[in-house]
């Protein structure tokens, strides 16, 4: 009796788990997919000559036709699967042409003091207290968002203020623009970082009237010094991280990002993203431009067609304005956010990160093994060290349709974007500057520079491809914020129209986030618009971003994504994503 009840017990058993076996295969399993798929039903806008249609035939991945339903339907064979919009929008899926995805993904683990979620120095600090109090994961501890200008009364903190909250374990704070962080004693000490420790060539530590180290490290070579010496996340963790994170990209709207400098926590970053986004799974495809150390002396340039080609080279040229560190032409203004909030001394207007010698030298090297060189520029002085390097190299070498790149251009001049137009350099910018940080501007750079600030109308009257990035984790994901900040040039905190004159069409800023990236990237002939014979990277969006009412622009989500004509499974919950957990549990033990 007793073994009859047993064997029922561990029938039933092997039954449940067989039942729950299935219901989470089932759960996890991927989105149905179709070799030929008709839209119709909505506005199909191409960012083509054909404008906004009725309907779009795709095929074996790529677009058949596009135009009105009864003549696209004539050419679709009898398997051809309808797809319904019911009135919603499809769009060519949309493309980044500056991001961080590595950064992204570990930034995210980190803790959240960002002006985002947060309003006042008061909560910043009881949320770095209640996560130093908990139990976190590994040896260090890292917060990420430290915002003095979003924030209004966001003082640095002090040495002491952080070896309190954290007196053993090193603890890091990364500011929002990621180029300062503060580090408490336990962290400088891990990283050999003494008073007497010399600045590197890029960055600075902080030092007190004394001499002595004060926790802040500036600029990239400094940060790097600190982040070595961090010990390596749970093996597997990264991957997961890192596909979660291309997950959250293709539900904001995105079927291409490009990991603009492979910058991340992680031994081999380049190697990390191409794993995950040449997976035949994959939410997202990718472009890569390395930072010079990562690029072999013998490495050239893959074709931009090509699966997550390394394309470019990455400079920085100077630093974030929010913290002092873009190189302006005059200096920041004397205000009380910059003397007493930024602790910036009168008439400092930034520095230039490289000699015009050593970035000459680079440029042409690169240059002249047909890489893309793209560079981080915010004030004048920066840009103008980068077009003088250009001018330079291009007549010693000159080189048709190149395409090097100027990056974030806050403060770029209309004689700087005619002459980078005249030398082939191209613009994209970080419109997020405006609705974020509008509000600010005047007080760090004056109201006549902040009339003239991230000049889209400039550059695109300049006759340059714009195009708009999110520069993330700098910002949270959003391209259709984006989308309408470039449009109407509104501040989120208080609605004020910053450099007024400078807006975008609706069409011009939604070819800023398709077709003008993908030129700029060179694979404007397979994506960006929606053409036969193009790939079916597409985007479907729950309003129509031409004709909706303005006031309802930032509200417009993403819906569904398609990579040459897959759809995308961009849960949290997939199969993908269920695996590589289950690799890092098991690394655990």
């Amino acid at each position: 009796m007793k073994r009859k009840v047993l064997r029922r017990g561990l029938l039933g058993l092997g039954i449940l788990a067989i039942g729950l076996w299935a219901v989470v295969t089932i759960w996890l399993a991927p989105p149905g997919q179709n070799s030929e798929i008709l839209f119709h039903g909505g506005p199909i806008v191409t960012m083509a000559d054909t404008g906004t249609v009725d309907s779009l035939l795709v095929r074996d991945g790529k677009i058949i036709a596009v135009g009105d339903e009864a003549s696209v339907r004539a050419k679709a064979s009898k398997d051809a699967v309808d797809f319904d919009l019911k009135s919603k929008t499809l769009l060519p899926g949309l493309i980044d042409p500056h991001s961080h995805p590595v950064a992204s993904a570990t930034l995210g683990a980190a803790i959240d003091v960002s002006g985002f979620s947060h309003n006042s120095r008061a909560e910043v600090m009881q949320t770095l207290k209640d996560a130093l109090d908990g139990w976190q994961l590994g040896d260090w501890a890292v917060a990420f968002g430290w915002d003095p200008v979003m924030i209004d009364d966001l003082e640095p903190p002090t040495l002491a203020e952080l070896d309190a909250l954290s007196p053993d374990r090193p603890l890091v704070i990364m500011t929002q623009m990621m180029h300062d962080v503060y580090a408490n004693s336990a962290a400088l000490k891990a990283a050999g970082i003494t008073d007497t420790s010399p600045n590197p060539a890029v960055g600075e530590f902080g030092r007190d009237a004394d001499g002595h180290l004060n926790g802040m490290v500036r600029e990239l070579g400094a940060i790097e010094i600190i982040f070595s010496a961090m010990p390596p996340p749970p093996e597997g963790s990264a991957d997961l991280l890192l596909n979660l994170q291309l997950g959250a990209y293709a539900r904001a709207g995105y079927t291409t990002i490009t990991a603009m400098g492979a910058v991340g926590r992680v031994d081999d970053p380049i190697g990390l993203i191409r794993r995950h986004t040449n997976a035949p799974d994959s939410p997202m495809r990718a472009m890569i431009y390395a930072t010079p150390n990562l690029i072999a002396a013998t490495t050239v340039p893959d074709q931009p067609l090509s699966a997550t080609p390394l394309v470019g080279v990455k400079f920085w040229m100077d630093g974030s304005p929010y913290t002092g560190g873009a190189a302006l032409a005059e200096p920041y203004t004397d205000s009380a956010l910059v003397r007493d909030r930024l602790h910036l001394p009168p008439g400092h207007s930034g520095a230039v990160n490289m000699s015009a010698e050593a970035f000459e030298s680079a440029f042409s090297l690169y240059h002249q093994r047909g890489f893309q060189v793209a560079v981080h520029v915010q004030g004048e002085r920066a840009i103008d060290r980068v077009l003088d390097a250009a001018e330079h190299v291009l007549l010693a070498h000159p080189r048709a349709d190149h395409r090097h790149r100027l990056e974030h251009d806050a403060l770029i001049t209309k004689a700087q974007l005619e002459r980078a137009r005249a030398l082939g350099l191209t613009t994209s910018f970080f419109i997020d500057h405006i609705y974020f940080y509008g509000h600010r501007l005047p007080e760090l750079v004056g109201p006549d520079r902040t009339t003239r600030y991230m000049p889209l109308r400039a550059a695109l009257d300049a006759g340059h491809h714009v195009s708009l990035h999110g520069d993330y984790p700098a910002t949270p994901i959003g391209p259709i914020r984006s989308f309408a900040s470039a449009v109407s040039r509104k501040t989120r905190r208080d609605g004020v129209v910053i450099a007024d004159g400078q807006q975008l069409s609706r069409m011009d800023a939604l070819k800023a986030l398709t077709i003008s990236p993908a030129w700029q990237l060179g694979i404007d002939a397979e994506r960006g618009s929606l053409e036969p014979g193009k790939a079916a990277d597409l985007v479907i969006l729950s309003d129509n971003p031409l004709t909706a009412a303005e006031d309802d622009l930032r509200d417009i989500k993403a819906l569904d994504t398609w990579i040459a004509g897959r759809k995308v499974d961009h849960r949290v919950t997939t199969r993908a994503n269920a695996r590589l957990l289950w690799q890092v549990i098991l690394n655990s033990f």
